[in-house]
């Protein structure tokens, strides 16, 4: 064997084996192209390890106490069990993010890795962001004991919260892992899991679900929150194209939905009922019955209600025991 490729060969397997950022030079580029450099990244261990600079950055949520906090170090390399969570066998999904960064995570929101390449030679990691929260639930108090939809849905509101709090290019990943967690919750019977789940996929942050999905989610949550009824109305007249000029597209549904939720106490739907029966946006107009929805309202909302309750009077719209809002 010539002395000079038995050299080169004893040097790139010594590289490999190191996880050395210079291996990038030593190995063959698999492709220029990121998406099909990932591609081979994703399917051999050796190309895993062979482009992982050295060092690297690592982003990482700690427990602070009982609150997450982000920190940034320099590690020495990515050993091959966590490079191998990007691979195409983990069991895991794993996402091509253009320009520069592979995703690799679970459905449930437990696990959430994120690794940025530079390219010089060739692409070559160069950071990893693991925003898995299982760490900090635990420091939690009881939060070992908690059951697992009540779990799901705190692990839901802590990527929401980073989602929003933390300045970031992965928030869409932050707010996507917060609806995976809620679904999780909702899934596993959690009412208060649902309600989130429906809103954050509504709100543009995290994918939006197909209508029958968000219906499911909504009347779950309406069950039991009054805030989601009154979030169920609205989806019953728009399911989440936010066109004023289009008419209602359930009234009579979204009438009902609001009923619930005023029932339930929510001055909102005691609002929406009073506008409703004020302009007959989703049922003939009732100014009487609007009144007395406005008087509700003046009980636990005084200043608003007693605004409604006096443009109705400057109408000539009286009082009238007799007629109940519900």
């Amino acid at each position: 064997m010539d002395i000079r490729f038995w050299l080169f060969s004893v040097r790139v397997l010594v590289l490999l084996a190191c996880g050395s950022g210079s291996v990038a030079v030593a190995a063959s580029c698999p492709s220029d192209d990121f998406a099909a450099f990932v591609k081979e990244f994703s399917a051999t261990p050796e190309v895993r390890q062979a482009f992982s600079a050295s060092p690297l950055l690592k982003l990482e949520v700690a427990a602070d106490g009982s609150k997450p906090r982000v920190i940034q170090k320099k590690i020495t390399s990515l050993d091959a069990d966590e490079l191998n969570l990007f691979s195409l066998k983990s069991g895991l999904i794993v996402q091509v993010k253009l320009p520069n960064r592979l995703i690799a995570r679970d459905q449930q929101g437990s696990v959430l890795k994120i690794l940025t390449f530079k390219h010089s030679d060739c692409w070559v990691v160069n950071r990893l962001e693991d925003w898995s929260l299982e760490t900090v639930l635990d420091a939690q108090a009881q939060a070992s004991a908690l059951p697992a939809d009540e779990r799901a849905l705190r692990r839901g509101a802590m990527f929401n919260d980073l989602g929003i709090y933390v300045q970031s290019d992965s928030s869409a990943q932050l707010y996507e892992a917060a609806l995976d967690s809620y679904l999780d919750g909702a899934q596993k019977g959690s009412a208060e899991a649902a309600f989130p789940a429906a809103s954050i996929s509504l709100s543009g942050q995290a994918p939006q679900l197909a209508t029958p999905r968000i219906y499911d989610l909504l009347i779950t949550a309406s069950n039991r929150i009054a805030d989601a009824g009154v979030a169920l109305a609205e989806f019953y007249c728009d399911e989440g194209e936010y066109d004023k000029s289009r008419a209602c597209i359930n009234p009579q549904k979204s009438l009902a939905s609001l009923e619930g939720a005023a029932r339930q106490g929510s001055a909102s739907a005691l609002i929406q009922l009073g506008e409703s029966y004020e302009t007959g946006k989703l049922v003939s107009r009732d100014l009487p019955r609007a009144m007395a929805c406005y008087l509700d309202v003046e009980k636990s909302q005084r200043e608003i209600g007693a605004r409604a309750v006096a443009r109705l009077a400057m109408q000539g719209v009286a009082a009238n025991s007799a007629i109940q809002c519900l």
